[in-house]
């Protein structure tokens, strides 16, 4: 049979009786194996190697018996085949022998050659096998290492894009969705939360609706009230407003954060002057329900705290403080279609809007008379 250099396996004899050894390699060589021989135990220790695909040993060995060789080298490769090549051929011996080292064969000595062909040619088919066994059952578990790193990343890249989902929705409660969309691209993560900030603070309420409601059928009010809001909401948001709460029919509304306007109270005037003009709007049709609903608000400007309060289980995001105070009591002193506001809010726009004063006005649980304004335009 003709091979090349790169078709032969490697084939280790071991044999203490050099005639044997010699005698023994030219057949497997004559077969096309390349065959490394060692003349006894030490030496096939030394020298095996990963590209012997088959070891041919002998058992009754002078140094080292050939069974705690194949106990060595089981211990560098658990998979290599091992063909005892013995003349002991008591078959009591055999059967102990392939019970307790479970070698791949057993071959007497001075038996015909072909035997030994044969199982050779068996072994080193078997261990090429394994070998490509062991290479399939290695890509596989690279692929599957790859696999689950991509797994791993496709999770984290849904779990990002899920809390960003999240965050986006969050902040949609508060603020308009193109402010929204504008935070999460900048990557910040500095918004919604706790500190103490300069802002402007709106409240606004609705006249005359707790008495209409109870003439009103549930529906109705529901109505009005949703109509209301979602007018009013769009205002909100498309002056950069917070939104803040919903309270019955009232609305609380600040300016300043998530997004820092050089010109919130500016900003928090114009939308409560909007808000007015919609509200007088709306007022044509709600009179057909019977309803003399007017709106009332009041704006301060000053340092408020700003951040999650609540619970684990409920959160809310808004203002609170003495500035927050104020605004609220404006808003329960103001008249139907009054906007009052302070004085440090009035100082930041002063130029710009026509005004109505009133001096030292008694706001409810303040204790200094507070000089507030009433907004009735802005100037051209």
């Amino acid at each position: 049979m003709e091979n090349t250099m790169s078709d032969k396996r490697c084939v280790m004899l071991v044999d203490d009786d050099p005639s044997m050894l010699l005698t023994t390699a030219a057949i497997l060589e004559n077969e096309g194996y390349d065959v490394l021989t060692c003349s006894g135990g030490k030496e096939a220790i030394d020298k095996f190697h990963e590209a012997v695909f088959t070891v041919v040993l002998d058992i009754n060995m002078s140094d080292i018996s050939g069974l705690k060789v194949s106990e060595f080298l089981k211990l560098k490769n658990q998979y290599i085949p091992i063909i005892f090549y013995s003349g002991d051929d008591e078959r009591e011996k055999r059967v102990d022998i392939r019970k307790h080292f479970r070698p791949h064969a057993y071959v007497v000595k001075g038996s015909d050659p072909e035997q030994l062909l044969d199982t050779v040619a068996g072994a080193v088919e078997s261990y090429k096998n394994i070998k490509e066994n062991m290479k399939l059952n290695e890509t596989l578990k690279e692929r599957n290492s790859l696999i689950e790193e991509f797994n791993q990343s496709l999770e984290d890249k849904v779990r990002q894009q899920v809390e960003e989902i999240q965050r986006t929705s969050r902040l949609k409660r508060y603020v308009s969705p193109q402010i929204a969309e504008s935070i999460i691209s900048s990557g910040s993560d500095k918004y919604l939360t706790n500190a103490r900030k300069l802002l402007t603070i709106c409240f606004s309420d609705l006249k005359g609706f707790t008495e209409a409601s109870e003439s009103m059928e549930p529906e109705d009010t529901i109505t009005l009230l949703n109509e209301y809001f979602t007018e009013m909401t769009k205002i909100v948001f498309q002056y950069g407003g917070t939104l803040d709460k919903f309270m019955g029919d009232g609305i609380l509304v600040f300016f300043g954060d998530p997004i820092m306007y050089n010109n919130h109270a500016e900003r928090a005037v114009r939308m409560a002057i909007d808000m007015r003009d919609k509200v007088h709007e709306l007022q044509n049709h709600w009179v057909k329900t019977g309803s003399n609903i007017g709106i009332y608000f009041g704006i301060n400007t000053g340092y408020a705290t700003v951040g999650n309060i609540g619970s684990e289980i409920q959160m809310n995001y808004t203002v609170i403080g003495h500035q927050v105070n104020i605004a609220h009591r404006l808003q329960m002193e103001a008249k139907p279609s009054q906007i009052l506001i302070a004085q440090r809010t009035f100082s930041e726009i002063k130029d710009l809007v026509e005004v109505e004063e009133i001096k030292a006005l008694k706001l409810k649980g303040i204790n200094k008379l507070v000089d507030v304004y009433n907004v009735l335009r802005f100037k051209r």
